[in-house]
Parts: structure tokens; sequence; C-alpha cells
């Protein structure tokens, strides 16, 4: 009985909706006055006007997610507006015809009796497990294999690796001999910071990942109309890889495009650049990063790094991979002093070897490809433009290396990332195409709410007191049937 009420009371509710509602065509077809035909008529009319407007909904949010912002171009006034010199990264690399005096100590350190020679491939291996640029497919096993049983020789270490590469990469200090921006010397090791990356240990200079922007550790290198000039030089002790790239950049070892390398002594290169600024309106940030296809890096997404970049978001990809595959990972991957991953000893990196995962192919970073490894990473929203549009190397009778990164001129444009969309636009639009289809609009809501609330509920205690009703007056009369007999 209680559930043959609720219906009863909601369909009072819903032909008294219908008969009375707001939405455009309704209240024809429960006008019971009319034909049947004149009610399959607006009956057809409706469906067609609610089908259209779907339709038009649907458009309209795949256009929004697709074309939501928008890049322009705009002018740069050189009178006030300041360029920023983009960061430095500095990777000690492997150079086969430099001494490792460090690595040669180790080596010697592994000799468990005076009669055990020195072991050059133990070393060659070392040094590839050290140096990335040295690494190549199916060194693992070919250096050590043959020594896996030699009680009489030097072994291949099966573990520790990240300790043999710290005591024989180059510190900030052996590694670097002189630093000048604009002339101007100024202390290398000072602004340039210690960050682990695929490549091993590098040196950032102004990088967000390592200081905090324009604080003590942050080198000024700004230009404008009163110093055009931007030249920084730097000289190394040690074979190198430059890296010039944004602030929130790290280096990397697939990211190759501005990556320059100083191997052979007395090598004297000059790289000439030219660079173009990107900065986002306020609104960029209300736009979910699938539609703006671009992560800022003060951004929360569960990197190890403090900010985001397309570089880190690679690094922790590949990291990921090969924990996935070999439940381990390279030593180099190794991220600070509380990083608890798993870091693979010389199973593991056979491991890694054999499937391509010490030094993958590129890729890797091509979300389209369907074989191998796929990193679905975006860009980060305040990544600059850098070209080089010229090089020039030399070689002079000294030991050191050096390298000069020029800005060739100041920019005069920049781009401007804005929204063309915002979140209330999509409130506009879809109330407006609402509003010409079906006639509906915000009290439409309302009215909705209150017939199937309010409305049901008092049918539904009339249903109720009406049945009560009906059973007293039915006891009444039989009760007065009763006194008359």
């Amino acid at each position: 009985m209680r559930v043959a009420r609720a219906f009863r009371a909601l369909y009072r509710v819903l032909v008294d909706y219908c008969s009375n509602c707001s939405l455009a065509g309704i209240g024809n077809i429960a006008n019971r006055r009319y034909h049947w035909t004149e009610r399959v008529f607006w009956f057809a009319c409706v469906l067609l006007s609610w089908t259209w407007a779907c339709l038009l909904i649907k458009t309209y949010m795949e256009l929004f997610r697709r074309d939501a912002v928008s890049i322009v171009v705009e002018s740069l006034d050189s009178r006030k507006d300041k360029t920023t010199f983009p960061s430095v990264g500095v990777c000690e690399m492997g150079y086969t015809k430099q001494h490792y005096d460090a690595l040669q100590r180790l080596i010697e350190g592994f000799r468990t009796t005076e009669e055990m020679e020195y072991n050059y491939d133990v070393e060659e291996f070392m040094l590839r497990l050290i140096y990335h640029n040295l690494y190549n497919y199916g060194s693992i096993k070919s250096y050590c294999a043959m020594y896996k049983d030699c009680t009489d020789c030097v072994p291949c270490p099966v573990a520790g690796y990240s300790n043999y590469s710290a005591t024989v990469r180059a510190s900030c200090e052996q590694l670097f001999d002189h630093c000048s921006w604009n002339g101007r010397e100024f202390d290398c090791c000072q602004y340039f910071r210690t960050i682990q990356t695929t490549m091993g240990s590098c040196f950032l200079l102004n990088s967000i990942q390592t200081v905090q922007k324009y604080g003590p550790k942050w080198l000024r290198m700004e230009m404008g109309m009163g110093e055009p000039r931007a030249e920084l030089l730097l000289n190394f002790s040690r074979a190198t890889t430059a890296y010039i790239q944004n602030e929130e950049d790290i280096p990397h070892m697939l990211l190759t495009t501005l990556q320059f390398n100083q191997m052979p002594e007395g090598f004297a290169g000059k790289i000439f650049i030219t660079l173009q600024n990107i900065i986002n309106d306020p609104l960029v940030r209300t736009v979910d990063k699938d539609i703006r296809r671009c992560v800022f890096p003060d951004e929360e997404t569960g990197t190890r790094y403090e900010k985001y970049s397309y570089s880190v978001c690679v690094t922790e990809c590949l990291k990921l991979a090969q924990i996935r595959t070999c439940n381990c990972c390279h030593h180099n991957m190794l991220l600070g002093k509380h990083d608890q991953s798993p870091v693979c000893g010389y199973d593991g990196l056979n491991c890694l070897d054999q499937r391509d995962l010490m030094f993958p192919q590129t890729t890797i970073m091509q979300p389209w490809r369907t074989n191998g490894l796929v990193c679905d990473c975006y860009p980060s929203c305040t990544e600059h433009e850098i070209r080089i549009i010229g090089r020039e190397s030399d070689t002079e009778r000294r030991t050191g290396r050096s390298v000069l990164i020029k800005l060739m001129a100041l920019p005069s444009q920049r781009y401007r990332r804005q929204i063309v969309r915002e979140n209330i636009d999509v409130v506009v639009s879809i109330g407006g195409i609402l509003g010409l289809y079906t006639g509906a609009s915000i009290l439409s809501l309302v009215e909705f709410i209150y017939f199937f609330t309010i409305r049901l509920g008092s049918y539904f205690a009339n249903e109720v007191k009406g049945e009560q009703d009906g059973s007293e007056e039915g006891s009444s009369d039989e009760d007065m049937r009763a006194r008359g007999e």
C-alpha cells in the first residue's frame, strides 16, 4: 500500500510539473485538451530541440578543452623590460685520455694480495658506470663476466656504486677553474649548486631546483638598455658537458639539443644564442593542465625535485620504468640522502643493460609511440625559447677547457599565454544554448527541485491523509449500522 501511494503521488507531481513547468513545449505535451496528434508533434519538437542542445554543448566542451588557451606574440619595451640570462648546467663527463687518480686508488684497494695485478677491465667497467657518456649497450657483462669466478684477480664490485661514483667524480672546486659574467669574475662554487641527475652529480647556475630565485645564491644576470652585453665564460679543469636551459630544468641524457661537450684538453668553445621569453596571464592557472597542456613549476605533481619541469618528469619516468622492470634503479637516480629507492647491484645493472634502460632511445619522450617506454610529460608553462644561432670551437695549448656563452641581442618580442575561454564563459555559453533551445533558466532548476521535493511530499501526505479519513468514515458507518440494528 505504501509503494502504491508513492507511485500515485509521483504520477500526480509529474503531470502537474509537465502542465505548469517553464520549459518550452513540455506543457503542450501534457495538455489533454489537445488532440493526440498535436501532442505527438510537440513531443517530436521537444525531443529534437533537446537533442540539438546536447550536441551543441558537447561540441562546445570539446572546443573548450582544445582551444581554451592561446599564445600570442607581443612587443617588448627595451627601455624598461629586463631580460634574464638562461640557467646553465655543468656535468663532468668521462674522457678516456684522462687519468683518474681516485679511480686507480679505488681499484688498488680491491686487491686482496700483492700478487694480484691491476685489472684494467674493472677500470673500464667502473668508468662506464660512473660516467654515463662512456656507457655502451652490452658493456656490463663484457668487462666482468670473465672475472666472476676468478680467485687470483681483481673482480668487478657487485654493489656500492653510488659511493664509488661520489669518490671518483670531481667536486665543484676540482672541476671549475674560473667563472666570469661580462668580464667580472665570480666565485663558481658559490653559485653553481649540486644536483643529482641522470648524468650523475651536476652543477646548476641560477636554477630554482637548487636555490631561491634572487636569493643570496642567485647570480644576477639581467640585461637591458643599460647593460645589453651578455657573456658567461666558464673554465674547467676536466672534461665536461654544459647545458643551456630554463631555470626549472635539469640536465638529462636524452635532452641533447642544448648540450655542448668540452672534452679534449685545450678545447675553447663559443656558443651564440637568442632568447624569447614567455609569460602567463594569471587566469591561465584556473584552467586544468590537461586543457592548457603545460604545468607550472610550483604546481604539486608528486615529484621528488623542488619544482616541476619537462626534464624532471622524464627523469622520474625513466626511474619508475627501471624499478618496474628490474626492481631497482641506476645509482644516478638517487635523488638526495632520503631517497629510499632500491639501487641496482651488479645483477640489476645487467637487467637494465639487457632491456636497454641504462641509456634508452629518445622514443621514450614521444607519446604517440606504442613500442617500448612512454613518458606522458607536459612542458613547463614558463619554458623560454632558447635557440642556437652559431658555434665556434678551437684548441689551445693548455690543459684546461673553456666555453663562452653569449646572448647575441636583446629580445624585442615575447610570447604571452592567455585564456580564450574562462570557466564563467562555459556557464554563460551552456546557459545560452539551453535557453535558446529549451527555454531553461536557473529558475527552471529551482522549479524542478521544488516539484519533486516539496510538492511530492505534499501529495504523498495528502494520499496518506485521504486513506486515513476514508478508513475513519468507513468505521463510523459500521458503528451507526450496528446501533440501528
